[in-house]
């Protein structure tokens, strides 16, 4: 389940919030003027999400490696920027 909450309600509940999101897998959306800034999610959640990213990673450069020529400098070069682009995130 997904919760959006402001800052302030955070700030003064933390500790609910945490044992709830822990507990119960609640996502909690954190806003501030209307506007979503922050997440506090269940750790289980990103050792999965890490987990499966790192899983992608290996597939895709297994892929790399069976594509030879022209192809692969491409995917190459379209993997290398997918990964900036996720770095800045």
């Amino acid at each position: 389940m997904k919760e959006n909450i402001t800052a302030m309600y955070a700030r003064k509940n933390f500790g609910r919030l945490l044992d709830k999101t822990a507990l119960l897998g609640t996502t909690h959306i954190i806003e501030r003027a209307g506007r979503p800034m922050a997440a506090l999610v269940a750790i289980d959640d990103v050792q999965v999400t890490e987990s499966a990213a790192e899983d992608m990673q290996v597939a895709l450069e297994k892929l790399v490696n069976k594509i030879k020529g022209e192809k692969s400098k491409k995917l190459k070069k379209a993997i290398a920027e997918a990964r900036a682009v996720a770095a800045q995130l």
